[in-house]
């Protein structure tokens, strides 16, 4: 595939924090990532499912060019490098399906009430800051379920009706949304605190 774009100088930019390179860097390749993840989910997903998995393959490459994880020495095509980061997430969506049962009852997990819960030392007045950082990291729809979640105290009923998707739906976002939370505070060391919940 050629290059309709200077390659290193687009990477460079996007290590730099250049916005403007990102945005052109999915714009080449956003057809060429949609097809990878049609591909690779073989129509086993809902549309919306789709859209999530998609959404967490951009977020992926992103992070990973932002952070210099693209070596150039290689002689790797980019295209190659993102195709495989893709796998990487589709896969990883589908080894999280065999771990979690999507239709489980979610107050069981995030009930604030339970003093066994997690999430009550994530509410914990030190560390707001730390859980601010890492939100601020999620795409606003993630942001947006834990916050009525966690912070709101809204039932899935109630998210349901506010979002406008099933329950079912909504019980998966917050389950992902969870997940992604969690990565992002483990980025930050949150859980060197309680050594059982950074395993």
């Amino acid at each position: 595939m050629s290059f309709t774009f200077d390659e290193k100088s687009i990477i460079d930019k996007i290590v730099s924090g250049d916005t403007d390179a990102e945005n052109r860097l999915f714009i080449h390749f956003k057809d060429r990532i949609e097809f990878l993840v049609r591909t690779k989910l073989r129509n086993r997903v809902s549309s919306d499912d789709q859209k999530d998995i998609l959404s967490e393959a951009r977020q992926a490459i992103l992070l990973s060019i932002r952070k210099g994880g693209f070596d150039r020495s290689k002689d790797k095509p980019l295209e190659a490098y993102i195709a495989g980061i893709v796998s990487n997430v589709v896969a990883m969506h589908f080894r999280s399906l065999k771990k979690n049962n999507p239709a489980e009852n979610i107050d069981k997990h995030h009930l604030l009430k339970d003093p066994n819960n997690p999430l009550d030392n994530l509410l914990n007045a030190e560390r707001k800051e730390k859980i601010r950082k890492a939100l601020g990291k999620l795409d606003t729809k993630y942001r947006e379920v834990i916050l009525m979640r966690v912070y709101d105290e809204q039932s899935i009923e109630e998210i349901s009706n506010h979002l406008g998707i099933e329950k079912r739906r909504v019980s998966e976002r917050i389950n992902y949304a969870f997940k992604l939370l969690l990565k992002e505070l483990k980025k930050q060391n949150y859980f060197q605190y309680f050594g059982r919940f950074d395993k």
